[in-house]
C-alpha cells in the first residue's frame, strides 16, 4: 500500500493531462449527440446506433476492446473493397497471424490476452505489442495445463417435450430429397412433430428473399443441406479419433475456448446428442470407415461448391456411397417458418396454429442450436424478426455461439476467420444499444414505442407484430456487462474513509487483473432472489413507472439508521452498465434493502451507483462523477457477475480488501449462490491502492471519465476543465 499526500498528488507530473482526460470525455459526448447533424451523414446521431458510432469514433482508439457498430463495420468494409485486394490475396492476408512465428510457451512478463479467430495473443505491458500468438486447436503445454474436459450440454428436448407437442420440423434427408424449403401447406406429411432425445433440433434464422418466397432459386436450402451433411461428416471423424465417449477440452481461463483435438460447435452438438446416442464404438466404425475412404477432401469441395449443386445432385450421389451414415441425416430435424408454419393466407386452424407458434418461438430457440443465414449482416440485423432470433440465439443457444451461414459464400469457407465469433460480437454490442433504447423509453419515459424502434433501425413487415417483438425485446434485452477502455464512467465511485482525513484509493496505474486458474478468491454466502434489480418488465408491471421519475441520485445516506440496532452499518456500492441501468438497481435496492439485511444481518446506512459505460448513446440523468469517502462496517458491491468481477467492481473489491473491510458481492443476474465474500486478492503482489491523506472536497468531472483515465486522474482535483 503506498502512501501519497496530497501536495505530492497535486505536483505530480500527470496533472498536466488533467483537463485533457476531463475533456475527452466531454467532446466526445459532445461530437456523438451534435444537433444538425445531415440526416445521411455516416452515424447519424439522431438513431442509438449512430450516436454510438460517433462517440466511439471521438474517443482514443484501443486494440481489442472496441464496441462494434453497424455504421462502424459499414465503414470498413467500404475501406476494405477501396483496398481492392484481389480475393485470392485477402485470403492470403487473413491467414497472416496463422502463419507467423509461434512460441512454444508464453512469455514472461506482465502481459494482457486477447482473443479472436481461434487464436490466443499475448500483448506486452505496457505498450501492447504481440509478443506470442497461439492457434487454440493446436497442442499447447500453457494451455493444455489450464483445459479440462467439457462436452456440449445436450440439447433439453426432455424439458420442453410436453411444451412443443405442436412443433413442426423437417428432416434433413427430406430437405435433401426436395432440394428446396416447400410451404408448410406441401410439406404436412413429411414434417415430424415435436422434439425427441437423439435428434439434433436446428432452428433456421433467415431473411427472406422475396415478400412471396424465403428462397426463390434454392440457395438456402442447399448451404443448410450441405452445412449439415459436412458438419455430420466432421463429428464421426472427431468421435472416430478422440474417441465416443471422450469429451473435448476446454481452456475456461481463456474464454471458454476448446483446446486440442474438437470439432466445431455444431459438430460436437451432433456428437453428443446423435451419435452417442444411437451408435456404440462398434456401429460408429463402418460409419466413420465411409466417412474416410469418401475423404475430407471431397466433402469440403463440395460443401464450397453448394450454391452450384442445383437440385442437389452432387450431394445425393455422394451419400450414395455412405450407405451407413445415411440413416442418421432423419435424426436432423430443421425448423425454417416458410416449412414450418402456415403462410398466408390462413384458415383459422391455421391462424391459431400460427399464433400459438409464435408465442413459443423462443422455446423453439431454446430447444434447437440456432443457424443463421447471412449475407448482409447490416440489413439482417436491421430487420426486427432477424435481430430477435439473433438475440434469442445468444441466450438460448448452448455456449451463447450461433452458426453462421454466409448465404454468398461456401457452405464451409476455409481459413480460419469464424464468421460465429463476429455475428455474436456484433450481436452483443447491438444489445447494448437496444437496453438504452427500452430504458429511455420505459424507465425514463422519453419516447414511444414506436420511435424506440425507429431509433434502434428496426424494420418489420407488418407493424402488427411490433407489440409481441417489443415484449420479447424487453425479456432478452439484458446485456451480459460489457466494459472497455472507452467506457465513460459517471456517477459515484465510493472510496473506504480510514479516519483522520484518510482514504484509501485505486493506485493510478491500477489494472484490473483474472488468476490463471479462473477461480476467484471468494467464499458463497447464499443466495439472493436479485433479478428484479435488473428486471425492467417486472419494473412497469409492479406500477413503478407510474409513479413518476425515478430518483437518480448517485449517492445516499440514512443518517437516522446510523445509530440504530446492534448490527453493523452496511453501504452498498452498485456497478451498472450506463446510468438507466444504475438507476434501475439502485431502485431496487432501496425496495428491498430489508432482504439483504435479514441475509447478511447489517444495517444498510447508505448506497451509491457507478455507471461504467461503453456506449453512453441513452439518457445521461447525471452526467457527471466524483468520489466519495464512505464510512461503514460491511461493503456490497452489486450488480451483474461480469460487472462485479472485473474492473470497477474488481477495484473496489481489492482496495477494500486492503482496508480489512469485509466486501460481499451480490449478482443480479445469478439465480443462486450469487452472494458472496471476498476472501483474498487475485493479484497479492501487484500495488493497486494509496492511502491518500488529507482528504479536501474532491473534484467533480462534469462530463465524468472514460475508463482508460478513471484511476490516473479520478482524485485530480482542483484542475479546470475548459
Amino acid at each position: 500500500m503506498l502512501s501519497i499526500p496530497p501536495e505530492k498528488l497535486r505536483r505530480h507530473p500527470r496533472l498536466l493531462h488533467v483537463e485533457r482526460a476531463s475533456e475527452a470525455a466531454a467532446k466526445a459526448l459532445a461530437y456523438a449527440r451534435r444537433e444538425g447533424a445531415d440526416a445521411g451523414e455516416e452515424g447519424n446521431p439522431r438513431t442509438y446506433d449512430g450516436i454510438a458510432h460517433r462517440y466511439l469514433s471521438a474517443c482514443p482508439q484501443v486494440p481489442f476492446l472496441g464496441v462494434e457498430t453497424l455504421a462502424g463495420l459499414a465503414v470498413r468494409e467500404r475501406r476494405t473493397q477501396r483496398a481492392g485486394l484481389p480475393p485470392d490475396l485477402a485470403r492470403l492476408a487473413e491467414q497472416h497471424d496463422f502463419l507467423a512465428h509461434r512460441r512454444l510457451v508464453v512469455p514472461d512478463g506482465q502481459s494482457r490476452f486477447g482473443i479472436e479467430r481461434g487464436l490466443l495473443y499475448v500483448m506486452a505491458e505496457p505498450g501492447g505489442e504481440i509478443t506470442g500468438r497461439f492457434p487454440l486447436a493446436v497442442p499447447n503445454r500453457t494451455l493444455d495445463a489450464i483445459a479440462k474436459p467439457q462436452d456440449m450440454r445436450p440439447q433439453p428436448t426432455m424439458s420442453l417435450r410436453q411444451h412443443l407437442t405442436e412443433s413442426r420440423w423437417l428432416p434433413l434427408d427430406e430437405l435433401i430429397g426436395l432440394a428446396r424449403f416447400p410451404p408448410m401447406r406441401e410439406a404436412a406429411s413429411r414434417l415430424a412433430r415435436g422434439v425427441f432425445p437423439g435428434r439434433h433440433h436446428v432452428f433456421v434464422s433467415h431473411r427472406w428473399l422475396d415478400v412471396e418466397q424465403p428462397d426463390p432459386d434454392g440457395t438456402q436450402a442447399r448451404l443448410v443441406a450441405w452445412h449439415l451433411f459436412a458438419a455430420l461428416c466432421e463429428a464421426v471423424r472427431v468421435a472416430h479419433r478422440r474417441g465416443l465417449h471422450t469429451p473435448r477440452r476446454v481452456a475456461h481461463a481463456a474464454m471458454n475456448m476448446p483446446v486440442g483435438m474438437a470439432g466445431s460447435d455444431m459438430a460436437e452438438c451432433l456428437l453428443v446428442g446423435v451419435l452417442r446416442e444411437t451408435l456404440n464404438d462398434a456401429t460408429l466404425a463402418p460409419v466413420a470407415h465411409e466417412v474416410e475412404r469418401v475423404g475430407v477432401d471431397a466433402i469440403e469441395r463440395g460443401a464450397a461448391e453448394a450454391c452450384d449443386d442445383v437440385g442437389l445432385r452432387r450431394l445425393s450421389s455422394l451419400l450414395d456411397a455412405l450407405p451407413s451414415l445415411r440413416p442418421l441425416l432423419e435424426r436432423v430435424h430443421l425448423w425454417y417458418d416458410y416449412s414450418c408454419v402456415p403462410q398466408a393466407p390462413r384458415t383459422p386452424e391455421e391462424q391459431a396454429l400460427f399464433r400459438r407458434t409464435l408465442q413459443s418461438l423462443s422455446l423453439l430457440q431454446f430447444a434447437a442450436r440456432t443457424l443463421v443465414l447471412l449475407d448482409d449482416v447490416g440489413d439482417y440485423l436491421s430487420r426486427a424478426w432477424c435481430s430477435l432470433e439473433a438475440t434469442t440465439s445468444l441466450v438460448h443457444t448452448m455456449g451463447g455461439v450461433p452458426d453462421v451461414l454466409l448465404t454468398g459464400g461456401p457452405a464451409r469457407p476455409s481459413g480460419p476467420t469464424t464468421h460465429a465469433e463476429s455475428l455474436r460480437g456484433l450481436v452483443q454490442d447491438r444489445q447494448l444499444v437496444i437496453w438504452r433504447g427500452l430504458l429511455d423509453t420505459e424507465l425514463f419515459r422519453l419516447q414511444t414505442r414506436e420511435e424506440c424502434v425507429h431509433r434502434l433501425g428496426l424494420s418489420m413487415a407488418d407493424p402488427g407484430d411490433l407489440p409481441h417483438l417489443y415484449d420479447s425485446m424487453l425479456s432478452l434485452a439484458v446485456p451480459n456487462g460489457r466494459t472497455s477502455l472507452q467506457a465513460l464512467v459517471t456517477g459515484v465511485v465510493p472510496l473506504p474513509d480510514m479516519g483522520e482525513g484518510g482514504v484509501l484509493i485505486p493506485a493510478p496505474d491500477y489494472k484490473g487483473s483474472q488468476p490463471i486458474g479462473g477461480k476467484l478468491p471468494v467464499k458463497v454466502i447464499g443466495s439472493l432472489d436479485a433479478w428484479g434489480g435488473l428486471n425492467l418488465r417486472g419494473y412497469l408491471e409492479e406500477g413503478h413507472a407510474d409513479a413518476g421519475a425515478p430518483d437518480v441520485t448517485p449517492y445516499w445516506h440514512t443518517p437516522g439508521r446510523d445509530a440504530v440496532g446492534t448490527a453493523p452499518t452496511c453501504h452498498v456500492a452498485v456497478v451498472a452498465e450506463c446510468e438507466g441501468e444504475a438507476v434501475l438497481i439502485a431502485s431496487w435496492i432501496r425496495r428491498h434493502h430489508a432482504e439483504l439485511e435479514r441475509l447478511l444481518r447489517v444495517r444498510v446506512v447508505s448506497g451509491s451507483w457507478t455507471a461504467v459505460d461503453p456506449i453512453p448513446v441513452g439518457h445521461l440523468p447525471h452526467g457527471r462523477l466524483r468520489a466519495q469517502p464512505v464510512r461503514a462496517d460491511v461493503w456490497v458491491v452489486a450488480g451483474k457477475s461480469g460487472l462485479v468481477a472485473n474492473d470497477v467492481g474488481q477495484a473496489l473489491c481489492r482496495v477494500l480488501y486492503e482496508a480489512r473491510l469485509p466486501v460481499l458481492t451480490v449478482s443480479l443476474d445469478l439465480a443462486a449462490e450469487n452472494v458472496k465474500q471476498v476472501i483474498g486478492d487475485v493479484a497479492p503482489n501487484a500495488p493497486h491502492s494509496a492511502l491518500l491523506s488529507g482528504w479536501g472536497t474532491g473534484h467533480e468531472h462534469p462530463a465524468g471519465l472514460l475508463y482508460l483515465h478513471l484511476y490516473e486522474h479520478l482524485l485530480q482535483w482542483g484542475a479546470p476543465v475548459r
